[in-house]
C-alpha cells in the first residue's frame, strides 16, 4: 500500500478522493449559476429535483434523501411551498404522514432544470470519450459499494 506525506506526495487513490471533492464542489457552482436564472438557492433545487424524482415523498424520506435533518427539510418545504414549488398533502394510508408533491409549476420548471443539467453536463464532460464516461461511472460505482459495505470505515 502506497503511503501519504500531505506534502505533494499523495497515494493516487487519497488524490482521487481530494479530485472528487473538488470536481463535485465544481458542477454544483455550475449547476447553481444555471439555477439562479429560475430563481432557485442550490437547496431549493436539490430539494426539487428530489421531490420530482421520488414521486411524493413524505418529508422524512425527503429528509434522508438529501441528508438533511427533518426540521431543516420542514423550512426547506415551507420555502418550495411559498413558492408555488410543492404542496403538502396527507398520505392516504398514514394522516400523520406528510407527503410533498410537486405542483404543475413544478413541473413546468422541471423542463428547465433538465436543460441547466444538460448545459452543465455538456460543458462538464465535452472533451471525454464516451467509453471513459462508462468507465469512470463502474469505477465510482465500486468504490461507492465499497463504502457502503459492512466493513467499511466508519
Amino acid at each position: 500500500m502506497a503511503s501519504s506525506d500531505f506534502s505533494g506526495n499523495l497515494d493516487a487513490r487519497i488524490e482521487l478522493g481530494f479530485l472528487l471533492g473538488e470536481v463535485s464542489r465544481l458542477l454544483r457552482a455550475a449547476f447553481d449559476r444555471e439555477m439562479a436564472s429560475i430563481g432557485l438557492t442550490r437547496s431549493k433545487w436539490h430539494a426539487l429535483v428530489y421531490v420530482l424524482r421520488l414521486e411524493g415523498p413524505s418529508q422524512a424520506e425527503l429528509a434522508d434523501a438529501l441528508e438533511i435533518a427533518r426540521p431543516t427539510v420542514g423550512a426547506l418545504v415551507d420555502q418550495l411551498e411559498s413558492l408555488g414549488y410543492v404542496e403538502r398533502q396527507r398520505d392516504l394510508q398514514d394522516r400523520r404522514v406528510w407527503r410533498v408533491v410537486p405542483t404543475e409549476l413544478a413541473r413546468q420548471r422541471a423542463e428547465q432544470l433538465a436543460e441547466a443539467a444538460e448545459r452543465v453536463a455538456s460543458d462538464a464532460f465535452r472533451s471525454i470519450a464516451p467509453e471513459d464516461l462508462a468507465a469512470a461511472i463502474a469505477l465510482l460505482s465500486r468504490v461507492r459499494e465499497n463504502l457502503k459495505s459492512p466493513d467499511a470505515v466508519e
